[in-house]
Order: C-alpha cells, then sequence, then structure tokens
C-alpha cells in the first residue's frame, strides 16, 4: 500500500472513530445537564431552608424552645452544603465535557469528508492500473458494495415502517381485548354499566384504528383487507350502540360479542401476516449483511494490493 493511501486509510478510520466518541460523549452531556438541573433545584431549596431556619418564625421557635435550634440549623447547613458540592463539582465536569466536545469537533472538522478523498483516491489508482492494463476490479467491486448498502437502508426503511403498522396493532388488539372482556362479563350478568364500558372501548378501538390506517397508508406494500374486514365489525358493533345499552338481552350481548370477537380474529389474522413480513425482510438483511462481509474483505484484500 503507498505511503498517501496509507494516510487517507487512517484519517478515515480516525474519523469514524472520533464520530462515534462524539455521539456517546454528547448522551453523557445531555444526561449530565439533566442531573446539573435537578441539582440546581436541591441546591435553591437547600439555600431558602437556610435562610429560613435564621430568619425565625413558628418552626424556629419550636426549636428554640426544645433547645434542637442549634442542631436543625447544623442539619440544614450540612444538607445545603452537600447539594452545593454536588453542583459545584458536576459544573465542573460538564465543562471539563464541553472543551472535550470543542476540541473533538475540531479534529472532527479537520478530518471531514476523508472517506470522499479515501474512495476517490483508490478510484484514482484503479484507473491508473486499467491504463497500465491491469483490471483491479476495484470499480465494479465498490459499485456492488454501494448498491447492498443502497438495499440495507430501504429493508431498514420498511422495517420500521412494519415496526409502526405493528404497535398500532397492538394498541388496538389491546383495546379490544379489554372491549371482549366486558362483552363476556355483559352476556354473563347483563348490566347498564358493562354494556357502556364495553361500547366505549369498542369507540375507542374505532379511534386507534384511524392511527393504524395511516400506518399502513405509509408502508404501502402492506395489506389492508383484514383491516378493513375488521373495522366493518368495530362498525356494526358500534350501530347496535342503543339497543346494548338500553334494551340490554342476552341477544343484542351476543351479536355485539361475537362483533368485537371477528374484529379481533381479524387483526390477529393481521398480525400474523406483518410478522410473516417481518421474518422475511430480518432473513433479506442477513442475507445482504454476509454477502457485504465478502464484499468488505475483498475490498480490502484489493485496497492491500495497490
Amino acid at each position: 500500500m503507498d505511503e498517501q493511501l496509507h494516510t487517507l486509510q487512517a484519517e478515515t478510520e480516525e474519523e469514524q472513530t472520533l464520530r462515534r466518541k462524539w455521539d456517546s460523549l454528547e448522551v453523557e452531556y445531555r444526561s449530565l445537564c439533566s442531573y446539573e438541573r435537578e441539582l440546581a433545584v436541591l441546591r435553591q431549596k437547600g439555600q431558602e431552608d437556610v435562610a429560613r431556619m435564621k430568619q425565625g418564625g413558628v418552626r424556629n421557635l419550636f426549636t428554640k424552645v426544645t433547645g434542637k435550634y442549634g442542631e436543625a440549623l447544623a442539619q440544614e447547613q450540612a444538607e445545603a452544603a452537600e447539594a452545593e458540592t454536588k453542583y459545584q463539582r458536576v459544573q465542573r465536569e460538564i465543562a471539563q465535557m464541553e472543551d472535550s466536545l470543542r476540541q473533538l469537533d475540531k479534529r472532527i472538522g479537520e478530518l471531514s469528508g476523508s472517506q470522499a478523498r479515501y474512495d476517490a483516491y483508490i478510484l484514482q489508482r484503479a484507473e491508473e492500473l486499467e491504463e497500465a492494463g491491469t483490471d483491479s476490479g476495484m470499480k465494479d467491486l465498490q459499485a456492488r458494495i454501494r448498491s447492498l448498502e443502497e438495499q440495507e437502508r430501504t429493508l431498514l426503511e420498511k422495517r420500521n415502517r412494519l415496526a409502526d403498522v405493528c404497535w398500532e396493532v397492538r394498541n388496538v388488539l389491546g383495546i379490544l381485548e379489554d372491549a371482549a372482556g366486558y362483552g363476556r362479563w355483559d352476556a354473563g350478568r347483563g348490566s347498564l354499566l358493562s354494556s357502556f364500558l364495553k361500547q366505549k372501548r369498542v369507540q375507542k378501538a374505532k379511534e386507534a384504528m384511524i392511527g393504524l390506517q395511516e400506518a399502513v397508508k405509509r408502508a404501502k406494500d402492506v395489506e389492508d383487507k383484514q383491516l378493513s374486514a375488521a373495522q366493518d365489525h368495530l362498525q356494526e358493533a358500534r350501530r347496535q350502540r342503543g339497543w346494548d345499552i338500553f334494551l340490554d338481552n342476552i341477544l343484542i350481548d351476543w351479536s355485539v360479542q361475537d362483533e368485537i370477537e371477528m374484529a379481533l380474529a381479524r387483526l390477529h389474522h393481521f398480525s400474523g401476516a406483518l410478522e410473516e413480513k417481518e421474518r422475511v425482510i430480518l432473513g433479506e438483511l442477513q442475507r445482504i449483511r454476509a454477502e457485504q462481509e465478502i464484499l468488505q474483505k475483498q475490498w480490502k484484500d484489493s485496497v492491500a494490493q495497490l
């Protein structure tokens, strides 16, 4: 490997390392700032408690009469001093961390674009070899690596959209399971309250279905036939609301319960289809990443020969 390529590779690796370090440090910094705000409140409270003890008042009169004023004041002062010490310590830690972040920012700025420079130089060397009659195959290798990276990004985006749909499905299922529970109670004992609670959750499930449908639209390639059928069952259960609450009888209870159970069955079927889609995506991601490892090894071997 020639000296310039070695330098560019080292800069690329350093930039990647520093960016990971910066991300990790920023998380710690945000946590420290949050802790500092909590300590600031405790510090202020401690100072105010000591000031109140010194100013007097009913509480101080009681402690003076009982002979415990000095002890109480010493305790308040000790707590205030401890809060002050913690606050000052975290202030110093924040200042040190801010300094570290500034230094990292400066060095990352100096290294910015190292990956692009590294890739450009490798392609330049590959072109020089081709002109000299030697095909390194690196252009083709890079194109295949870029293609796999794009496929991976697309699959990850698809998986994220699918995860949103799965969350919305679980939300609706949870509400409907609750409604079904009240429905079984209603059918067994029959009461105005159980009918009302059941119908309230059916309405809540209908409202939650809006979020689910929006997530399905964003996912684009998710079939929603089962979802539409579930919505129809909820609509029918809701249509019977007046009879269910104000003219309550076993036939109406079981009719509404049947609609709820059918909606649950449709959504469970829909959830199963989503899980299968996720398994397919995960399998494809696994295949792509295995191929990426092979190509990256080939890339490193080819770079070492330049």
